[in-house]
């Protein structure tokens, strides 16, 4: 007979967990243990592996006959656990992303303004992984095996899709245990950004420029971009920008051999190391021996997986059962992708023009997408967004890179074997507007996705400041001294053909300028009469009370980008035989790559 033990709380003392063997009698088979309390406890249970979550019910057996310890580990490990541990020195891995414009911000109600451009958002990580894992002997558990054989003779999908839930869909063969710790940081914009990375840099390498850094005698070496940040905070100093926020959160216990770690782990914390990552799994059925279970359960396996166990899988579709289509009589057992909608992260809004993207998914089995389709829509009432002027619905394949009806959509970027990324361009928008553009991906049956948004209101018309200057210095040079007819009507033709944004800066650089000699609405209607001065400044009132704010900032810089795009000739393209792996190459032979101009306005010096 043998009695199980394991390790007392102090460390020392053994603590029984079989019940005791009767003397001098045989107890036989030891009982089965639960190794949800177990150190990598993880791999003896089952694991779902689209939604990469440890499931509730434990797949393999757990012993502990033998005498298995790991390096640097003072438990007993479970026979058959093979335990790697990783050397200090690679241990400790830290990762600073890029700052890249909030993903959550470039979608849905999108609050754009030109004045900040894109709030950004950048991630931290340190990651310490201390152990490869893997169990080499394979031993199904009791209770895996009791549920199997409750489904001897069964042929019902639903009863081993019943099992899938409990035990998952695949059993864990290697694993990565440590120790994670991760931060997020919002920025209001890029300046603010760029400031706070400036000054980190500056104090890790001594330099020390200002006495917030100078208190924090700390070696340089292990001051983390998240400890500086959170340094900021602390101090209340008057230098951290409004909207920045940090989240930090961490699994596991940060290892004393880290330096890096910057969240303190609390009491609660636990001492183990945690499950990182799981390497290697494979499907639960290859460990049924019954060559009929094993089958149904391998079906059972693919329709949950590709079909909401709600369907058989055929070759790479989907044959729902009858229980599984819509009211419009479309099959709905394969699950439809949900694009996300969302402004690009490279260009923002101009005034007259927005680009699009999106992430092309197409499941390899289930569904096959032939098509988005996007509403434009132009908002009327900012306050009720139901309220539309204009309604236009273009499809991405019949439409837009067919080359047939779309000059004011044209495509950016489309899929090709490293990217799955689809960029649009929308031109021919008026500045000042809020628009809505509304997406849906479109399967082969007719079906669409569920629908994502995008409401942003595009910037204010752009001005060409030094031109503006020009003129004012025409105006007052017309106005100075004796004005001749022909001097007048120059004026009047000049400023009449300025529009709304180019008038206010006109007026404003010359009431900057030359206001003691007569403001520049005095001077207007003294120099060319009531009826021809009320004709140009009634221009004055065209736009919003945003705009006009903005026209009075001191220094106002005109910026151009470009923006390359494919300019498609008419081509018939069959949506049915579209592989949109290798569009971007199938496109090449309709489509030609060109350059567009993009002009912006900054406000401001923006030296902040």
């Amino acid at each position: 007979c043998i009695e199980d033990y394991k390790l007392g709380v102090d460390g020392r003392s053994c603590q029984l967990i079989s019940e005791s063997c009767p003397e001098g009698g045989d107890c036989g088979e030891t009982r089965e243990l639960p190794m949800n309390q177990t150190l990598f406890g993880e791999i003896f249970y089952g694991y779902n592996n689209h939604s990469k979550q440890v499931a509730a019910g434990q797949v393999l057996k757990g012993t502990f006959r033998q005498n298995n310890f790991a390096r640097g580990l003072e438990q007993q490990l479970p026979d058959g656990l093979v335990v790697a541990t990783v050397p200090l020195e690679s241990q400790c891995q830290e990762e600073l992303s890029d700052p890249t414009p909030d993903p959550e911000f470039l979608t849905g109600m999108v609050n754009f303004s030109e004045v900040s451009g894109y709030p950004l958002l950048q991630h931290w990580k340190v990651q310490s992984v201390m152990y490869h894992v893997r169990l080499n002997q394979l031993t199904i558990s009791q209770a895996f095996s009791n549920a199997l054989h409750s489904l001897d003779g069964a042929t019902s999908r639903g009863d081993f899709v019943a099992l899938l839930e409990q035990f998952g869909n695949h059993y864990i063969q290697e694993a990565m245990y440590g120790f994670e710790e991760s931060c997020s940081i919002w920025y209001p914009n890029r300046q603010v950004q760029r400031q706070l990375w400036l000054e980190y840099e500056d104090i890790s390498k001594g330099n020390s420029p200002s006495d917030e850094s100078e208190e924090r005698e700390r070696d340089p070496k292990v001051l983390t971009f998240p400890e500086y940040i959170a340094s900021l905070f602390e101090s209340g100093t008057k230098r951290m920008a409004a909207g920045v926020r940090m989240e930090c959160q961490s699994r596991g216990r940060c290892p004393s051999s880290c330096p890096l770690c910057h969240v303190t782990s609390g009491p609660d914390a636990p001492t183990e190391p945690i499950l990182l990552e799981v390497t290697k799994a494979a499907p639960i059925y290859e460990l049924v021996t019954n060559n009929q279970t094993q089958r149904l359960l391998q079906e059972a396996t693919m329709s949950s997986l590709w079909c909401s166990g709600s369907g058989d899988v055929i070759e790479d579709w989907c044959r729902c059962d009858s229980s599984a289509f819509g009211a419009d009589g479309l099959p709905t057992c394969a699950p439809l992708p949900h694009p996300i909608l969302r402004l690009s992260t490279v260009h923002e809004p101009s005034s007259t023009l927005v680009v699009l993207e999106w992430e092309h998914s197409e499941p390899p089995i289930g569904v096959q997408i032939v098509d988005y389709l996007l509403r434009q829509e132009k908002v009327t009432d900012r306050m009720d967004h139901s309220k539309v002027e204009t309604e236009t619905v273009l499809s991405f394949v019949d439409d837009i890179i067919s080359g047939a009806k779309s000059p004011c959509a044209m495509p950016a970027q489309v899929p090709d074997r490293l990217s799955s990324t689809i960029s649009l361009i929308v031109r021919c928008l008026e500045p000042d507007t809020t628009y809505m553009f509304t997406l849906w991906g479109v399967d082969n049956t007719g079906r669409r996705s569920r629908s994502s948004d995008v409401t942003v209101k595009t910037p204010c018309p752009v001005v060409d400041d030094v031109k503006a200057q020009e003129i004012a210095d025409k105006i007052y040079n017309l106005f100075n001294g004796y004005t001749s007819g022909k001097e007048q009507q120059t004026a009047y033709n000049t400023l009449l053909d300025l529009g709304s944004p180019s008038l206010h800066r006109v007026l404003y650089h010359y009431n900057q300028h030359y206001e003691s000699f007569g403001e520049f609405t005095w001077r207007c209607e003294d120099e060319l009469g009531p009826r021809k001065a009320g004709l140009i400044l009634s221009q004055l009132g065209d736009l919003s009370s945003w705009c006009n704010g903005l026209l009075q900032e001191p220094k106002i810089s005109l910026q151009r980008s470009s923006l390359k795009y494919l300019a498609c000739r008419y081509s018939e393209i069959k949506p049915y035989g579209l592989n949109w792996a290798e569009l971007s190459r199938d496109l090449k032979k309709t489509c030609e790559e060109q350059t567009l101009s993009v002009l912006y306005n900054d406000y401001g010096d923006k030296d902040y």
